[in-house]
């Protein structure tokens, strides 16, 4: 089974693919799709559709897992992540894939203990349970949300047991 978390961005768009083994998890793919910062919005979100939907094409992941859009005090990056978001939602349909919609406080809470915790915390905290596993595969905190993603799914319905 492999399972896709998705750290939405406009500017760095987190994907970690899991696939789950008989000891554990195994990382199939890490990946933060980064637009240059100056194209046009339509350029960005072009390039991360294009990205994405060959990520799910080339890998065939059987799951989706993106973190829910929350609204913060900048609506205007609210809005550049829930259109990145919005690219997800539809590349899930288009391929027929489950997708399942976390919020951050409840996952970063599943996994750190700590539903506010900060994107470094949440890597220092992977860092520390899977280093071996990781080390040398999740090289920024984007993709260590989107790790946590996964992981949060796959634990959540017993695919994954620690």
């Amino acid at each position: 089974m492999k399972i896709l978390g998705v750290d939405p961005g406009l500017l760095n768009l987190g994907c970690v693919l899991i696939q789950i083994v008989e000891k554990g998890f195994e990382i199939l793919r890490a990946e933060t799709f980064k637009p240059k910062k100056d194209w046009e919005i339509s350029k960005k979100l072009f390039f991360l559709y294009q990205a994405l939907k060959e990520l799910i094409e080339d890998e065939q992941p059987d799951y989706v897992v993106l973190e829910e859009v929350i609204p913060k005090a900048n609506p205007h990056s609210t809005v550049k992540v829930s259109q990145t978001s919005s690219l997800i939602l539809l590349l899930s349909e288009e391929k027929g894939l489950p997708l399942k919609v976390y919020h951050p406080s409840y996952w970063k809470s599943f996994i750190c203990g700590n539903g506010f915790a900060k994107k470094n915390e949440v890597l220092q905290f992977l860092l520390r349970l899977f280093k071996e596993k990781i080390d040398d595969k999740i090289r920024d905190t984007h993709q260590a949300d989107a790790l946590s993603l996964a992981l949060v799914f796959a634990l959540e319905n017993n695919f994954l047991r620690l």
